[in-house]
């Protein structure tokens, strides 16, 4: 990956620049995104950039040399990853590794660098389980920063949402990363900076992402899901600047393939004071892994921010999809004004109750209880 090929973040990308140029780079930099964003590909640019052997300083990595392609083959002997895992993915062990699951990070990869928490889980085969990086991963990455460089220059760990990680393996990373060996380079990547450790936080250079705007944005879901350029322009929007989110919802025939008749059952049940309707409805959400249950929150919310801007007279900006005009419209006239922001705020604590794992049954009994109470009283 070559800092050409990453999308949007360019001031990040002359940041990151004169810091490789100048060697003040820090020995832990901490990428932090929103799902999606892209930071995965900007780190990998950029450790490409630092192992160069014929970069061309303040432009790029030349994209050809042994150290270019190995990087962007993610097989280079001095760069390791870290990522969740679950015990789920393994099958029997109990403690399963990152290494163990390095084909399928690399493929994944390789088919959408911009992949999101969702899509790696699901390609490991742990959907609705946890992710976690545990104490046997942090003892494996000492084990492999014990070692020399292998081409003799630097190394680099790659770990992919710190977050996850249980409070003994942070602890076992402390001293590394607060007194570094002079060759070794941690790139963290995270959602959720302050779910990390306060010690390695602070250790970190921050670099911090933006969403991709939409002019950038919307051509390239185009080239990778094959749909109209104004149905990319809606998916930019829709996913916030997001390449990762654009394309799921893209190549998915958008969320609203699966999310739509759910929540139009929903928003019916409530418009129509049915409870046990709306009760019902909500259940078909439980067997939907802890990710997409996620996923259907902020599809729902979005949903009802299309029908509150039609409501309000504002149909050009409510960017709804074909699929989901006609209901939009519908749900437009018979939803009360009153129920959009707290329907909002339903949502929002649901889908932070999900992260939390909170009982999915309870999550959604409940959220349809108060969506229910919002409309009707």
């Amino acid at each position: 990956m070559q800092f050409k090929e990453v999308l949007g973040n360019k001031d990040l990308i002359r940041r990151l620049i004169r810091m490789a140029d100048s060697s003040r780079t820090g020995h832990s930099l901490m990428f932090v995104e929103q799902d999606g964003y892209g930071a995965l590909p900007l780190a990998m640019a950029f450790i490409q950039y630092m192992m160069c052997r014929d970069r061309r300083e303040g432009e790029d990595s030349c994209g050809v040399c042994p150290a270019c392609r190995k990087i962007g083959e993610m097989m280079h002997p001095d760069l390791h990853f870290a990522f969740p895992v679950s015990a789920a993915a393994g099958g029997s062990s109990k403690k399963p590794l990152s290494s163990s699951f390095l084909q399928q990070w690399r493929e994944l990869y390789k088919e959408n660098p911009y992949f999101t928490e969702a899509e790696l889980y699901s390609r490991l085969g742990i959907d609705g389980k946890a992710g976690v990086i545990s104490v046997a991963e942090a003892r494996g990455i000492l084990d492999a920063l014990s070692l020399k460089a292998y081409e003799g220059y630097n190394k680099y760990m790659l770990i992919w949402l710190p977050e996850r990680m249980n409070a003994e393996a942070s602890n076992r990373l402390l001293k590394i990363v607060e007194e570094p060996m002079p060759d070794t380079y941690f790139i963290f990547i995270t959602h959720a900076p302050e779910k990390v450790i306060p010690t390695i936080h602070s250790r970190s250079q921050m670099i911090r992402l933006y969403p991709v705007a939409g002019q950038e944005l919307a051509p390239f879901i185009v080239s990778r899901a094959g749909v109209t350029l104004q149905e990319a322009q809606v998916y930019a929007r829709t996913s916030g600047g997001s390449p990762g989110l654009a394309i799921g919802m893209a190549l998915q025939g958008s969320a609203a393939a699966s999310y739509l008749p759910v929540v139009s059952a929903m928003l019916g049940a409530v418009a129509g004071a049915d409870l046990a309707g709306l009760l019902g409805s909500s259940e078909a959400v439980l067997s939907l892994g802890r990710e997409r249950q996620k996923d259907f929150c902020v599809y729902m919310e979005d949903f009802i921010r299309k029908v509150m801007m039609i409501r309000r007279g504002l149909p050009s900006i409510a960017d709804t999809l074909p699929s989901e005009s006609a209901e939009a419209a519908r749900f437009a006239s018979v939803l009360r004004d009153s129920f959009y922001e707290r329907a909002f705020k339903a949502l929002e604590e649901a889908r932070i109750s999900v992260e939390a794992n909170v009982n999915s049954k309870m999550v959604f009994c409940n959220l349809a209880n108060v969506l229910y109470a919002i409309n009707n009283f």
